[in-house]
C-alpha cells in the first residue's frame, strides 16, 4: 500500500517534471501519444517500442526499473495516469504488455476424409486457407499432421490442443470435425453420439476456464471419396464445410484481435471460404469501448451528462421523454471491432440481455456513418464503430442499465448437424451439433459469466 501511495506522488512529479522541459521525458510522452493516443491501446507490439526507447535512456528513467529490469505495473501506472490527466482524459487499455509473443503451432487432421479438401481437382482454397494461417503470423508456425489416417480419435487431439497448451503458446487445428470411432462397419449412429458425450465430458474440464476456443467454419472444394457413419464410400465433388478451431489462454485470444502484430491473423471473416464461427469462453473476456452521444438522429428526449465524464459519457440526468414522440431513444456508441464473434451475432439485438428498472430495450444496432462524424461528437465516438439505439417509454427514478452480449451456442451449429450422412451434401457435418454441443455445455458449466462482455449505465430522472 505505501509503494503505490509513494509511487502516485512520484507519478505527478515527474508528469510535472515532464512540462518543465526534461527531455528525455517529453520524447517518452510524445513516443505514448504517438503509440496510444488514437486507439487508446498498449498492445505488445507498442510495448516493444516503449521497452526500447526506456533501455536506451535508462538512467534518466530509475524509477521504471527494479534490479536491472523494467518494473512493468510502474510503467503502465505511469501511461494509465499521463493519459488520465489528459484534456481530455483518456483510459487506456493493457494488451500482452511484458508478455512474449505467443508461439503458434498449426494442426493438420490426417484422416481419409480429409485428403479430398486437397484435391488436385478442386480450387486450391483449402490449402489457400492453411497458407494463409502460417503466412499472417509473426514469425514461423509450426505445422503438423495429427490423428489416424483410418478415423479420427478427437479424445486425444483435443487433450493435445486444450490442456497441452499453455499460456505461452496458441495452437491451431484444422479438421472435418466429423467423429468416427475405430472400426465403424455397421456401428449405431447413437454409440457415435454416446461416445461424443463421454469424450467431451473427459476433455473439457476445469482448464475451460483458463483457455478460449474459437471454432471458425470454413467451405472448401471436396473431390474424393466421402466416408459415410457406417462406413460406405461414396463419391462427392462439390464444396464442403471444414474447421478451422483455434485454443489459446484468456488473454491471448483478446491479444489475437487486440495486438497490431496479430490482427490480419485474426481477421478471420475476411479468409477465403469463411463462413460463421463461434467462439467458446468462461468468462466475459471483452471490455470495449463505449460511450454515450449527445445529440444525434437517432436521440429523441431531453437529457443532460453528469458532470467530470469528458468523452466517455455512461450517466446521464434529467431524462424525460420527446415531447413530440413521447419516448425517449439514446445513442450508445460502441466498439465492435478487434472480437473475434460473428458480425451477424454482434448485430442482432435479440442476443443482448438489457436489465434495467424501466423497460429499456435495443432497438436497432448500426454501424456508425458519416453523418455521425460531426464535430461535436467526435470525441464521444473514440475508437466506436456501431451505435445501439436504446428505447424506453420513460424514466422513472435513477437506476443502472446493464448491456450484456450473451455467451450463446449459435443457431448455426443445430442447421450444420445431421444424424445421418449416408447421403453427404455441401452443407452439413455428421454430429456436429453432438460434439461443439457437448463442448459448449463444458464451457457453460464451467462458466463464470454466460455473456462476452458488459456495457453499464446509470439514468436518472
Amino acid at each position: 500500500m505505501m509503494k503505490h501511495i509513494a509511487y502516485a506522488a512520484l507519478l505527478a512529479l515527474t508528469l510535472t517534471v515532464a512540462s518543465c522541459g526534461n527531455g528525455p521525458r517529453k520524447e517518452l510522452n510524445k513516443l505514448l501519444l504517438e503509440l496510444a493516443d488514437a486507439d487508446q491501446t498498449i498492445d505488445g507490439n507498442d510495448w516493444q517500442k516503449i521497452a526500447h526507447f526506456l533501455d536506451r535512456n535508462k538512467p534518466h528513467f530509475k524509477e521504471f526499473y527494479d534490479h536491472g529490469q523494467i518494473d512493468v505495473d510502474d510503467v503502465e501506472d505511469y501511461i494509465s495516469d499521463f493519459f488520465e490527466h489528459r484534456r481530455p482524459s483518456k483510459h487506456i487499455a493493457f494488451q500482452g504488455i511484458g508478455a512474449k509473443q505467443p508461439t503458434f503451432h498449426i494442426y493438420v487432421e490426417r484422416s481419409g476424409s480429409m485428403a479430398p479438401y486437397d484435391s488436385k481437382d478442386g480450387d486450391g482454397s483449402f490449402r489457400a486457407a492453411i497458407m494463409a494461417l502460417q503466412n499472417n503470423l509473426p514469425g514461423t508456425a509450426t505445422i503438423d499432421s495429427v490423428g489416424e489416417k483410418g478415423y479420427t480419435n478427437f479424445q486425444q487431439i483435443f487433450d493435445q490442443i486444450l490442456n497441452r497448451t499453455n499460456e505461452d503458446q496458441v495452437s491451431i487445428l484444422v479438421t472435418d470435425l466429423i467423429y468416427s470411432v475405430k472400426d465403424m462397419q455397421g456401428v449405431n449412429p447413437q454409440r457415435v453420439f454416446s461416445e461424443i458425450e463421454g469424450m467431451t465430458n473427459a476433455v473439457f474440464k476445469s482448464e475451460v476456464k483458463n483457455k478460449s476456443m474459437l471454432v471458425v467454419r470454413m467451405m472448401g472444394s471436396y473431390n474424393g471419396p466421402y466416408y459415410s457413419y457406417d462406413n460406405s464410400v461414396k463419391p462427392f465433388a462439390g464444396r464442403r464445410p471444414y474447421y478451422i478451431i483455434i485454443v489459446a489462454s484468456n488473454t491471448n485470444m483478446v491479444r489475437l484481435t487486440h495486438d497490431a502484430t496479430l490482427r490480419t491473423f485474426a481477421d478471420m471473416e475476411r479468409m477465403r471460404g469463411y463462413d460463421n464461427m463461434c467462439l467458446m469462453t468462461a468468462n466475459d473476456i471483452y471490455k470495449p469501448y463505449y460511450s454515450l452521444l449527445l445529440s444525434n438522429r437517432d436521440v429523441r428526449g431531453r437529457f443532460r451528462p453528469e458532470r467530470g465524464q469528458d468523452t466517455q459519457i455512461r450517466s446521464l440526468t434529467g431524462v424525460e421523454p420527446d415531447r413530440n414522440s413521447g419516448d425517449i431513444q439514446l445513442a450508445l456508441a460502441v466498439d465492435l471491432s478487434h472480437l473475434l464473434i460473428d458480425q451477424r451475432y454482434l448485430t442482432d439485438v435479440s442476443n443482448y440481455e438489457v436489465k434495467a428498472d424501466d423497460d429499456v430495450r435495443i432497438k436497432e444496432i448500426r454501424k456508425i456513418e458519416k453523418a455521425d462524424m460531426t464535430p461535436a461528437e467526435k470525441k464521444y465516438l473514440g475508437t466506436a464503430t456501431h451505435i445501439f439505439v436504446l428505447q424506453a417509454a420513460s424514466i422513472g427514478h435513477g437506476q443502472e442499465v446493464e448491456i450484456k452480449l450473451l455467451n450463446r451456442m449459435p443457431q448455426w451449429i443445430g442447421a450444420a448437424s445431421t444424424d445421418n450422412d449416408l447421403t453427404p451434401d455441401a452443407n452439413t457435418t455428421f454430429g456436429l451439433k453432438y460434439l461443439l454441443g457437448g463442448i459448449y455445455d463444458s464451457y457453460n458449466r464451467n462458466a463464470d459469466d454466460h455473456y462476452y462482455f458488459e456495457l453499464e449505465l446509470v439514468l436518472d430522472r
